[in-house]
């Protein structure tokens, strides 16, 4: 770890030898020096407070305004600015605008109260950043079509220079020294962490819980079923309000079924503090009544959409069986009399799950129906799934095996486990790439943007100091690919291919990549 010159010169001086001096002392130091010296980015006073809401409180109005006028903004301001591409792709810009901004706001916000605050305020702004980009072109640079190098030619400290161009100026210099601002907000938290480390915080802890990292499993199948019934076979969609909600109680019981399975791999003994992958219990971060709490929560909000979504279907056989299912084979994954985890079932559990199971609940809440072409198109993505989890469960295989779990891992051994992975990666790519020739859907060939990095998977798999990751570094690729697949059907839904959308899928993948990174 990289030492700052102070801090080595304070190590040199004749009162740290002496502070060093006694190591029972040292161990008796309290804990509060050490939260103090961790969290450099706390509110202190509330000037400290009021500074963020300041620099922050801006765009979490502006956001708000953007959410309540939504369809006005994307037909007169981002549609016309995106032009030729279509009308769904205008409405997942604005969307990616208005929670990039207004939740990287929030995190930059809150980042002050927690000694989490180093990751919150290294996320928030680079939400905020993503946002300040995309917000600069379709407001300003290509504001209602007309891009700012035409507005005349004249540069703008020129007397002849419009008024236009010169409040486009102002506005396009303003989001450029915000984003400096931001940057240098991102590399101080970096260095600190860096530089002082520190254990996690409560708040830390809650989301260590619920492996948030593991979203994108859920999330990505769901992108690319939307653009597939959107743009593909043009259903029409309920509002915004059932999709947001339907996609926030499908992570719900992604993250219920995340918190059992930590309770229950920690008390079946197979979570130590010296192998578990998974450091929630083992590690201390929350409690276990804490834990019980939240999986409740999560469980109950899954409960409560499950159960509307039974009335406003008139009770769907199809909404129940397979939200029934679904529910039973999350919590089942490693509760129950008969964990699937541990009978070699756990891959087939999430293939069905975050494959056609989820699939048919949600086409059946959105369109009433179940269409084949949304299975396929899907499938690439839930295969991806299952390489997550395996690459959690050949990283564990020596654990899982002394503790009796039976993972495909386990049964495979080492050597055949690496080839499963690499066929999971493979066979989604090629998939994706039959499925829209089978469909005349030549967007999905946007996914082989992403190509590079699972072939960078494929490798990175093989470095034993790079495998306690493995998984989550899957689960990012995971959605890239969902990411590349879904905006490759809204914008070359047919058979053909357009060389701005190939352009813009490809800038989206790298965006994507940096910001995981």
């Amino acid at each position: 770890m990289r030492q700052r010159p102070s801090a080595k010169r304070r190590a040199d001086s004749p009162a740290a030898a002496e502070e060093r001096g006694s190591a029972g002392a040292v161990r008796a130091r309290p804990e509060a020096t050490k939260d103090v010296a961790a969290s450099l980015l706390r509110n202190r006073v509330a000037k400290d407070f009021l500074a963020r809401f300041a620099f922050v409180g801006i765009f979490i109005v502006e956001n708000v305004l953007h959410a309540i006028h939504f369809e006005f903004e994307v037909d007169q301001m981002v549609l016309p600015a995106v032009a030729p591409l279509p009308y769904e792709f205008a409405v997942s810009l604005h969307l990616v605008h208005i929670i990039f901004g207004l939740f990287g706001a929030i995190f930059v916000l809150v980042s002050g109260f927690d000694t989490a605050g180093r990751t919150a305020l290294t996320k928030g702004t680079s939400m905020m950043l993503v946002f300040m980009a995309t917000i600069t072109w379709t407001w300003w640079i290509n504001r209602q079509g007309t891009l700012y190098w035409n507005l005349d030619p004249h540069p703008f400290w020129d007397i002849r220079c419009s008024p236009e161009k010169r409040n486009r100026t102002v506005h396009i210099l303003k989001n450029v020294s915000i984003v400096g601002a931001l940057t240098i907000l991102q590399q101080l938290a970096k260095y600190e962490s860096q530089d002082l480390g520190g254990a996690p915080s409560f708040l830390e802890g809650l989301i260590t819980a619920l492996r948030p990292w593991t979203f994108p499993a859920i999330l990505g199948p769901q992108l690319v079923l939307l653009a597939t019934l959107r743009s593909v076979l043009h259903e029409a969609l309920p509002g915004y309000t059932t999709v947001f909600a339907l996609l926030i109680a499908l992570i719900a019981i992604q993250a219920a079924a995340n918190l059992v399975n930590s309770y229950m791999d920690f008390k079946k003994g197979i979570d130590k503090s010296e192998t578990a992958g998974d450091r929630t219990l083992v590690d201390g971060l929350v409690s276990m009544t804490t834990l019980k709490a939240l999986g409740g929560l999560c469980l109950g909000f899954w409960l409560a959409f499950f159960c509307w979504s039974l009335v406003a279907t008139d009770f769907s056989s199809t909404v129940l069986g397979w939200a029934t299912t679904g529910t039973l084979l999350a919590v089942g994954y490693t509760a129950g009399p008969a964990p699937l985890k541990y009978l070699g079932l756990a891959d087939l559990t999430v293939l069905i799950c975050f494959g056609p199971g989820v699939i048919c609940y949600s086409s059946a809440v959105l369109i009433g129906t179940i269409r084949l072409e949304a299975l396929i198109l899907t499938l690439p993505a839930a295969l991806y799934v299952v390489a997550i989890l395996h690459a959690n469960n050949y990283r564990d295989i020596e654990v899982d095996k002394q503790g009796g779990a039976r993972t495909v891992a386990v049964l495979l051994g080492p050597e055949a486990s690496l080839v499963y992975y690499k066929v999971l990666l493979a066979a989604a790519h090629v998939l994706a790439l039959v499925a829209g020739w089978i469909y005349g859907c030549y967007g999905c060939v946007a996914t082989i943007f992403v190509l590079p990095q699972s072939l960078w998977l494929c490798f990175r798999i093989h470095r034993r100091n790079l495998l306690r990751d493995q998984d989550e570094e899957t689960a990012k690729t995971m959605m890239m690919f969902s990411v590349a697949s879904a905006l490759g059907l809204i914008t070359m839904p047919g058979p053909e291919i357009s060389s701005l959308s190939m352009g813009v899928c490809a800038l989206v993948v790298l965006v994507l990549k940096v910001f995981a990174d």
